[in-house]
């Protein structure tokens, strides 16, 4: 970004963030923005990190504050303006992406057959209908937290359309070569809000979460009985158990072994990936389902 910076450049590159977050907006005027964006809240206690909707009102003029009453400033150096730089690195999408195919039936059709398990000969493709899923990946670091720390990075799709969740999307997509740009092409309808699509995966990490061999917590357990026995035999031979300091020790010791598992949102990613549907023609029998194809994916399936 340059030094000096126009309130018509803030404005226009606040609103470039907003397109590439999928971020609903208002621009009300000239002078006001209104946005919805997705903002992460910090881990308190026993809850973990959650994401949480907030609805900006914007102006990038100071002449127009007295106007728009309870409107925020961004300029410059303003906290706002870094929250928008800083959301492209960490809290928004750090990558758009889309898969470049181009679709040549005779090309496709034998992607489709090296990859297919049932044998060809019951069917043969008709015909082929284009499209583009918009798909969420979200990087997450969960910590699980006693006296000991351990850390687990995990990485989740969620295709926007079909809801289907896919644990594998980064390590699969890690050998196809990615363009940072939205396809020209037109793409499917997303079948749920960018929030929806975050509770989503978000349910899903807290049933990994769940799947966790609680060995953790009993080890911490056992060592937090063992200390704490300590502790009490030290302060009943003093004749102490009722004294404040007991009660803050024995707290602390509490609080130190207490098993807290703190999910962290590390980055975000918006890939927009093609899918190809075949309608069959089947040569016997009735017509089998159409065939699913997604290229990137290198994934065909029955459209069921």
């Amino acid at each position: 970004m340059p030094t000096t910076l126009t309130p018509k450049k803030i404005r226009s590159f606040v609103l470039d963030t907003l397109k590439v977050s999928n971020a609903p907006y208002r621009e009300i005027d000239e002078h006001l923005l209104m946005a919805e964006v997705i903002v992460e809240i910090p881990p308190i206690f026993f809850d973990p990190a959650r994401l949480e909707k907030q609805t900006l009102n914007l102006i990038f003029e100071p002449e127009w504050a007295g106007k728009y009453p309870g409107a925020e400033l961004v300029t410059e150096g303003s906290y706002r303006l870094n929250w928008f730089v800083e959301g492209l690195k960490e809290r928004g999408f750090s990558t758009l992406q889309s898969f470049p195919y181009e679709l040549i039936p005779a090309r496709a059709q034998r992607e489709i057959l090296r990859l297919l398990s049932e044998k060809k000969e019951g069917f043969f493709f008709h015909q082929p209908f284009y499209r583009i899923h918009p798909h969420l990946l979200v990087n997450y670091r969960l910590t699980y937290q006693t006296d000991d720390l351990q850390e687990e990075l995990i990485s989740l799709g969620l295709d926007m359309v079909t809801g289907e969740v896919l644990k594998d999307l980064l390590p699969t997509l890690s050998s196809v070569k990615l363009t940072p740009r939205v396809p020209k092409e037109k793409m499917e309808k997303p079948s749920f809000s960018l929030e929806e699509a975050f509770h989503r995966l978000h349910r899903h990490t807290e049933e990994e979460i769940m799947k966790k061999d609680p060995s953790w917590i009993e080890e911490s357990r056992t060592r937090y009985e063992e200390e704490l026995r300590y502790l009490f035999d030290y302060y009943q031979d003093g004749n102490q158990l009722d004294s404040p300091e007991f009660r803050s020790r024995a707290e602390e010791l509490y609080r130190k072994y207490r098993p807290q598992v703190f999910v962290r949102l590390i980055n975000v990613g918006l890939l927009y990936l093609p899918e190809i549907l075949y309608t069959l023609h089947a040569k016997t029998s009735a017509a089998p389902p159409p065939l699913r194809y997604r290229p990137a994916l290198k994934r065909v399936d029955w459209a069921v």
